[in-house]
């Protein structure tokens, strides 16, 4: 494994435990316990399966992407590059992900500034799926929309950025009088021509309309631990909580949402009037099938195509771990 992706899963699962120390202190650890040891383990595959589901769909919307692009690469050494990158759903904002760029440029020859700009496109409809989920659970019951709406038009706004070459262009000439900025900025347009391509017309449609499918299996994964924890909301109530947390953390730019998501899932199910001990249990159960069920798939992918391409990766990603967006 890097030192690199050593050291911020280290950092990460630290965070994670302070976390989870104050959470059970908070929910009273033997009432805690009792909810999670009663909790309806046969439900736990079904779970699993959703999230797996949810990381399958996001792999197809990717092929979408690297064909919208012309990205000619093997569907075998996409599917690694794919997979392996969910250990970094860990780093801030997950942009950890950019190391998708790297295995392409370096198995493949295809230009960062190319491919990068999916990673953009993902996050970018990843929290718009999130949103439109999140917005028709608030209408279903009756919850503060305010926020919600402004989030959407944030990102809206900056798809009709994109979306518009005209003023997307004179953006970039202004950025060529930046002399700091003026000598990347062929790698900027190319990563503008790639991000109009993804963002624009059916293409965009697509990807969001493969987004909510992916997301929506893990709220309805989020619907089953909550039964197994003897709670029963409504499936959109269910996909309120989930997709409102998931979104405050992918904004709170933290490692995996660690803090932000997870008070979020607690303290909206508290707020519902959930039991303290059954909302933070919920929460350690869902947070453990989904962002760490990644990571360690993501880790087990990675290490294999580490093994499988070593020659051409190990010395390249060593040498450029630190290239990667700090935390």
């Amino acid at each position: 494994m890097l030192k690199n992706l050593r050291k911020k899963l280290f950092i990460s699962l630290a965070i994670a435990a302070v976390i989870g120390i104050a959470f059970s202190l908070y929910a009273n650890v033997g009432e805690l316990k009792r909810t999670i040891e009663t909790f309806s383990y046969d439900l736990l595959p079904l779970v699993l399966a959703l999230s797996l589901a949810n990381y399958l769909i996001r792999f197809v919307r990717w092929q979408y992407y690297l064909k919208a692009l012309k990205i000619e690469v093997p569907r075998s050494e996409s599917f690694g590059v794919f997979m392996s990158s969910l250990t970094m759903s860990v780093t801030p904002g997950k942009m950890g992900e950019l190391v998708k760029s790297y295995f392409l440029k370096e198995l493949n020859s295809v230009p960062i500034s190319k491919s990068a700009p999916i990673v953009l496109a993902e996050r970018l409809t990843d929290l718009l799926s999130l949103l439109i989920i999140a917005m028709i659970g608030a209408y279903s019951i009756g919850h503060d929309k305010k926020l919600i709406i402004i989030f959407g038009l944030v990102f809206i706004l900056s798809i009709a950025v994109i979306a518009d070459r005209s003023l997307s262009m004179r953006i970039i000439r202004y950025l060529r009088r930046i002399p700091i900025v003026s000598k990347w900025i062929k790698e900027i347009e190319t990563a503008y021509e790639s991000s109009h391509t993804l963002l624009t017309g059916r293409v965009l449609v697509v990807s969001m309309l493969l987004g909510l499918v992916a997301w929506f299996s893990e709220c309805i994964g989020f619907l089953f631990v909550l039964d197994g924890v003897d709670v029963h909301l409504k499936l959109l109530s269910a996909s309120f909580i989930y997709s409102f947390s998931t979104v405050v953390g992918a904004v709170s730019f933290l490692p995996g949402g660690l803090g932000a998501t997870d008070t979020s899932l607690a303290g909206l199910l508290i707020f519902a009037k959930i039991p303290k001990d059954a909302a933070v249990a919920a929460t350690f159960i869902i947070r453990g099938a989904t962002l760490w069920f990644a990571v360690i798939i993501g880790a087990g992918v990675l290490s294999y195509m580490q093994k499988r391409y070593s020659v051409a990766l190990k010395s390249k990603l060593e040498n450029n771990g630190r290239a990667l967006p700090e935390e």
